[in-house]
């Protein structure tokens, strides 16, 4: 498939189906099970989390792949160098958010520090596969992975 350039509407709706997908997925558990969030509690941070993500979703997306050019990260990297660049560019920009989510969510402080805790616990579980994930979607439309060259990242 040909990689299309300049098409950011594209990028952007790819970005935020990536990001709210993925992260519903893994808080349901998180949020649930472990933090021990009522069912009503879980679906308002989920719905704040819906509004905060579709926000942040192309911001992230052009974090990441600003990072992966700064590390000339490649498709044909070892395992550990995509892996450890995904989990850094994983919390570095969602545990903030990640948190303050579940503050205007009305999550407890006790909730809250038992998520952020099993976030970062498992972020380098998360990390890697949302990359691969948003790299994956990304290039079933058309457009460039993050470890595309250069010129076609910032579509």
């Amino acid at each position: 498939m040909t990689t299309r350039t300049h098409r950011p509407w594209l990028a952007t709706a790819v970005d935020v189906w990536a990001m709210n997908s993925f992260s519903y997925l893994v808080a349901l558990p998180i949020e649930i099970i472990i933090a021990g969030m009522s069912w009503r509690e879980h679906l308002q941070v989920r719905l704040v989390a819906l509004l905060l993500n579709s926000l942040v979703a192309r911001p992230f997306g052009l974090w990441r792949s600003w990072v992966f050019q700064r590390f000339n990260a490649q498709e044909t990297d070892g395992f550990w160098k995509l892996y450890l660049l995904d989990t850094g560019v994983f919390l570095s920009f969602q545990m903030p958010l990640y948190v303050g989510n579940m503050i205007l969510g009305g999550a407890g402080a006790a909730e809250i520090l038992k998520a952020a805790i099993t976030v970062s616990l498992i972020a380098g579980l998360l990390g890697r596969p949302y990359g691969f994930y948003l790299d994956w979607l990304r290039t079933r439309v058309g457009l460039a992975a993050a470890t595309a060259p250069v010129k076609e990242v910032m579509a």
